[in-house]
């Protein structure tokens, strides 16, 4: 087995490297099993191209300067350099950066991509989703693809393949056997499994703060998995698995991309300045599931135990036949999630609700805010549904943030429970002693989501007939649920009908992980941000789109959730699950939707047996009460 993976490791490189001689960037390799606008290669080939990049020293010099300016509209600046617990950060964002900055200078970087990567790392060390750096939009068409998905096993503390992905079989066009699944793997190229995603997951994982969310994050997605725009690329051309019979395998990491490169310049094209590129990193990811049939609910709407009532790829509702249990399953909070989320509520009438929130790496804070007043009485009220956010008042920050003064009510005033008519919410207001550092930051405000820049209030869901509220709720999430889904769900954690938080993955080390990531409150595109702050800036400013089509994006305004802390931002605090479940299959999440049904029950019924217990003794009582007064 070995010997003929090597060969073909051997073959797929040579075939590609005769047929592209001349231009080591022609992409145009083409399967049944793609798009048709996609391509694939070895990475062999990708390295050779992305090698031929040399590295612009005006242009890094360029960006440096553009990131050393970002640095005056991020919120938790000075926090990281010297955070408390849970998290214990210590990154000194700015330091990092100059390093890189004498490093460009010293040409210590050789190729375009390493110059772009070594930033992407200095980045990954916030461990904040919403503050990150990828490399230009043309490395962002290559993905990273391996056979295998993980499953760790908290019992025994092993690696097993969960499932081989047949669509790497398809590209690399062999006929061997991949029956590999259920195989526990000991080593990867030599080291101990567990601690080589361990360790993978400290160096690359960008989703949260928390380790073991960390963890959960790279077997559900971020290890077989990479867009080489936000993960380096390996330093070798293929990856050995070792098993527990002592037998190895070796295969090729294979490329997927998703368009078609004629040439060298075309990718260099692809790399310049846009000011409309966007980053859809998960258009792979999702082309993927589908394809493997690894989206579980849309595999269920013939099941026997669940009936599907509506829904698309992202956002489905079912019923749980033999119990009184709706399921909505809630990918994101991207504005056009909203209708059919607005259908599915309104027609939502079972007394249990359970929310499945794996992998929802959020959207538009008042989508969950919308949600949240449905679905909770006591968030009838704004005044307890609106949490405070903050910011450092830099000039330039106080320079952007007059954009929201164009759009009327946009900003809420938490004491009168009107809307701002000036500037007054990001005047210098306070100052805050943090990481050794003190800042002047502004006074607490919230956003108003009936202003017009907040979508005029279409957010919020409205039943003519009357509002039924759950008995009870309980949220499945693996801990990834970030931005507006953190927001979403530490809020619904304190609610009257709530109940309890599931999670799945996680027994690394202990079983209760962090809920939510990188909660954040106000995240912009930098190219947002220069847009509307030149647009109110009368002086000449040094601020300016980065000279390439590299993406950055900026924490810039703090929220807090009072009742959790009103001292630190929710990004800075934890809110940990209050249950694992008993499956780590991120793909199939039947038995944890089971699991939660069957708790429901029991806690419905030990509730019964204490109201009948209760009402037995009432009655005894007045029995006694009567013959004492005959």
């Amino acid at each position: 087995m070995r010997t003929r993976l090597v060969f073909l490791i051997l073959f797929l490189s040579y075939q590609t490297s005769t047929a592209n001689q001349f231009d080591p960037c022609t992409f145009n390799s083409t399967n049944p099993a793609l798009p048709s606008s996609w391509s694939y290669s070895s990475i062999d080939q990708v390295r050779r191209c992305f090698e031929n990049i040399p590295t612009n020293t005006s242009i890094m010099n360029e960006t440096m300067k553009q990131l050393f300016n970002s640095l005056d509209f991020y919120s938790f600046l000075s926090i990281v350099r010297e955070s408390n617990a849970p998290y214990y950060m210590s990154v000194d964002l700015q330091k990092d950066l100059l390093t890189l900055f004498h490093q460009f200078n010293m040409n210590m970087y050789k190729t375009d991509y390493d110059c772009h990567l070594s930033i992407v790392i200095c980045f990954k060390k916030l461990k904040d989703y919403h503050t990150k750096y990828f490399a230009p939009h043309g490395y962002a068409q290559f993905h990273l693809l391996l056979p295998f998905i993980f499953e760790y096993l908290p019992s025994t503390k092993q690696i097993k393949i969960q499932r081989t992905i047949s669509l790497y079989s398809s590209l690399l066009g062999h006929n061997l056997p991949m029956n590999y699944t259920d195989r526990i793997v000991t080593k990867i190229d030599g080291i101990n499994a567990f601690e080589y995603l361990k360790q993978f997951a400290k160096d690359y994982s960008l989703i949260s703060k928390d380790q073991t969310v960390q963890l959960n994050s790279i077997f559900r997605e971020e290890f077989w998995l990479r867009n080489l725009a936000e993960y380096p690329m390996p330093l070798k051309n293929n990856i050995t698995f070792s098993f527990s019979d002592e037998s190895e395998v070796t295969f090729p990491y294979l490329i997927i991309i998703k368009k078609q490169f004629d040439n060298q310049m075309s990718l260099e094209i692809d790399n310049r300045f846009s000011s409309s590129v966007s980053f859809p990193l998960r258009i792979v990811f999702n082309y993927i599931l589908n394809l493997e049939k690894l989206n579980w609910y849309e595999q269920q709407k013939n099941s026997e135990k669940f009936d599907f009532v509506m829904g698309d790829n992202h956002t489905y509702c079912y019923h749980h036949k033999s119990s009184n249990t709706t399921i909505i399953r809630i990918e994101s909070f991207q504005e056009d999630v909203y209708p059919i989320l607005k259908q599915i509520l309104l027609t939502a009438n079972r007394k249990t609700l359970i929310i499945d929130l794996i992998g929802n790496h959020g959207g538009h804070s008042c989508l969950a805010y919308g949600i949240l007043n449905y679905l909770v009485p006591e968030y009838s009220s704004l005044h307890r549904l609106y949490e405070p956010i903050d910011a450092r008042t830099t000039k330039r920050l106080l320079t952007f943030s007059k954009v929201f003064n164009a759009y009327s009510n946009s900003i809420y005033n938490l004491q009168t429970g009107s809307s701002y008519s000036d500037t007054e919410w990001i005047q210098p207001y306070v100052n805050y002693t943090r990481g050794n550092s003190t800042d002047t930051y502004s006074r607490k405000w919230s956003i108003n989501c009936d202003g017009e820049v907040f979508g005029q209030g279409q957010f919020w869901i409205r039943n003519e007939t009357g509002r039924n509220y759950f008995q009870s709720i309980y949220v499945l999430t693996d801990g990834a649920c970030g931005s507006a889904c953190s927001l979403f769900l530490t809020k619904l954690k304190l609610a009257s009908n709530f109940r309890m938080i599931y999670g799945i993955g996680g027994g690394y080390d202990n079983d209760l992980f962090e809920s939510s990531s990188y909660a954040g409150g106000g995240a912009f595109p930098w190219n947002i941000i220069v847009t509307f702050h030149n647009q109110f800036n009368i002086d000449n400013s040094s601020i300016n789109y980065l000279p390439t089509s590299a993406y950055l994006n900026l924490n810039v305004y703090e929220i807090y959730i009072n009742a959790v802390s009103s001292i630190h931002p929710r990004e800075f605090v934890k809110q940990s699950i209050d249950r694992r479940v008993r499956t780590m299959d991120y793909f199939n999440i039947e038995q944890a939707l089971e699991n939660i049904i069957q708790d429901d029950s029991l806690l419905n019924e030990n509730s019964s047996i204490m109201n009948s217990s209760f009402n037995i003794i009432i009655i005894l009582n007045l029995l006694i009460i009567i013959l004492f007064l005959k």
